[in-house]
Formats: structure tokens, sequence, C-alpha cells
């Protein structure tokens, strides 16, 4: 009976959370309408901490584009095509972005053409593979090892090698977008003056950094205030976090 109760609380707090996030989305949206941008980034951005989204990132590109705060806009884009690569619109945008940053800047979608498709089949699609395959894989061998009829066995022998390389395909998929989602790559500088240090606290050095460029991140530091990036000249930096945007 307690074990009954504890699945109803959970069941009614995911509830809850589902919710919350469906009225965080609603208020965005009515801000946008009523053109309250600030409140409307706010929103956005409290939606996204909460439960990262295509969506809610979009919209806070959307707000931080009308408050022309492109370094967050162009970041809040970004972000969005973490989650949907192939998206035209958060393209379009993230470039515009970027241009409002500097001029004549050839913006360059974040993830590779190979990346992109994987994401674009999603997690669902790739797991199904992987079951699929795997359920045959088994049939095949076991059609192999009880040793049927010749032809039977052929058959599993010619099929065998194009199965095992769709599970090896699928399961790949499925490890890739795991590393999509859980890991963080790049940072965007929050704006101009941003210092560059050669190691956490240590010495500030002079460092000439397009605010519009995409950096690349490498690691944390071990209390996550600061971050170390790798520029376009391959130069390794030290940021503090709170002059990042990181996705």
């Amino acid at each position: 009976m307690r074990a009954v109760y504890l699945l109803l609380i959970l069941l009614f707090s995911f509830s809850l959370q589902g919710k919350t996030k469906d009225l965080l989305f609603e208020k965005g949206l009515d801000e946008i309408m009523q053109e309250e941008y600030e409140e409307a980034q706010a929103v956005f951005l409290q939606d996204a901490k909460l439960q990262p989204s295509f969506s809610s990132y979009y919209n806070l590109g959307v707000a931080s584009g009308s408050l022309e705060e492109w370094s967050k806009a162009k970041w809040a884009f970004e972000s969005s095509l973490k989650y949907r690569p192939l998206s035209g619109d958060a393209q379009f945008n993230a470039k515009f972005a970027t241009q409002k940053i500097g001029e004549n800047k050839v913006w360059k979608h974040p993830y590779p053409w190979l990346e992109r498709v994987i994401i674009g089949f999603g997690a669902t699609t790739w797991t199904i593979f992987v079951c699929i395959s795997s359920l045959f894989l088994g049939f095949l061998i076991f059609n192999i090892v009880s040793k049927r009829k010749s032809n039977t066995i052929k058959w599993c022998l010619r099929l065998i090698v194009p199965s095992i390389l769709l599970f090896v395909i699928s399961f790949y998929g499925i490890y890739s977008i795991n590393e999509h989602y859980n890991k963080e790559r790049y940072a965007i500088l929050k704006n101009q003056k941003t210092k560059f240090y050669i190691s956490p606290n240590g010495v500030q050095i002079k460092e000439d950094i397009d605010p519009a460029i995409r950096l690349e991140l490498m690691k944390y530091f071990k209390d996550s205030t600061w971050i170390q990036v790798r520029s376009q000249g391959k130069n390794y930096l030290w940021i503090e976090s709170e002059n990042l945007y990181t996705y």
C-alpha cells in the first residue's frame, strides 16, 4: 500500500511539473504577443532551465532579439539548434543575430551534417532500429547454429552482415545523441569587455576576440566558476563562467 501511495505522489509531481512548464511557456508567448519582451525573456529563460527544448530556446531568442541583445539571441537560437538542428528558421535567425554583432560575419552551423542527420532521426527511431536489428540477429544466429535447411542457412549468412551493420549504426546513433544532449561544446561571449586569463585567477592576457565568434568549450574548473575555451586561433584561454553563454 505504501508503494502505491509513493507511485501516486510521483505521478502527481510529474504532472505538476508538466503543467508548470506549459504555464510558463504560455505565459512567455502572452508576454511576446503583448510586446513585453523583458518579461518574456525572463519567462523563457526559466522555462529553458527547467526543461530545455527547441521551443523554449527559440522563443528566448525571439525575445532577446526584440530587445537587441544580440549575443544572448545568438546563443538562444544556436541552443535551439541543439534540439532541432535542421530548423531553417533557427538557422536564419542565428545567422541574423551573428551579423548584428559583427557585420559581414559568415555564420556556420555549429554541428556537422552527419550529426544533424543523426539528431534529426531522433533517439526513438535509433532505439527501434537497435531492437529490430538485435532481434533479427538473434533469429539469424539461432537458425545458423541449429543447422536448419541449407537454403535457410544460406539466406541467414547473406543477411547477417547487413544486420550487424544496421545494429552498429543504430547503436552509434543512440550513443551520439546521448553525447550531443549531455555535453556542452560551445561558448559565446556576453560582451566585448570580457577579460581573458592564462589560468583561473591567474595572469590576465590581451586577446582580441570577435564577440560574434563561437568559441569551443574545453573544460570547466573544479568549482565551475571558470571555463577554458579555445579560440579560432587555437589559443587556450580561461574566462569567468559568468561572462559566457554556453551550450
